[in-house]
């Protein structure tokens, strides 16, 4: 079992998502304090700092895990390193990404049909446009990137 690798990738993981937490915390306590009207509400910011410093979290209390019974966490880093369980992992990421493009087109046309009014003008319609051609467009570019690391891998062996 790799668990060195695993505890370097989670302790960068949970460094980085503290960081990014802890600096988004500190610009919407700022934003809040000075009466900075950047977005109609800053504690929005403040708000969107609990997701990264969950995640730090949550990678704080697996080491913490694995540090006091690396026995009992040994299913996690089986789970996490063998190949057909992240295969499958894989997979259903896959099916995920499918399902939400799905529903961002029905919202990008139920939003196009209910408001016709805000076609060309609305940032919201825009922004829905926006996301998804670029999830349409991002989701070829990493699959013509994948399997020119399949084929230059190919090439090697």
């Amino acid at each position: 079992m790799d668990t060195d690798r695993i505890v370097k990738e989670s302790k960068m993981i949970m460094f980085v998502t503290l960081s990014v937490g802890i600096a988004i915390l500190a610009i919407g306590v700022t934003f809040s304090l000075m009466n900075i009207d950047l977005i109609s509400n800053p504690k929005a910011i403040i708000g969107l700092s609990f997701i990264p410093l969950s995640v730090a979290f949550a990678y704080y209390i697996k080491l913490s895990s694995i540090k006091k019974s690396p026995q009992k966490m040994c299913n996690l880093i089986i789970t996490e390193n063998d190949e057909r369980l992240v295969a499958l992992k894989n997979e259903a990421d896959a099916k995920t990404l499918k399902i939400l493009q799905g529903v961002l087109f029905l919202t990008y046309v139920g939003y196009t049909l209910m408001v016709p009014e805000d076609i060309f003008e609305s940032t919201g319609w825009w922004l829905l446009m926006i996301l998804l051609l670029f999830s349409l467009m991002l989701q070829g570019i990493l699959l013509t990137r994948a399997m020119g690391n399949d084929t230059s891998k190919a090439d090697g062996e």
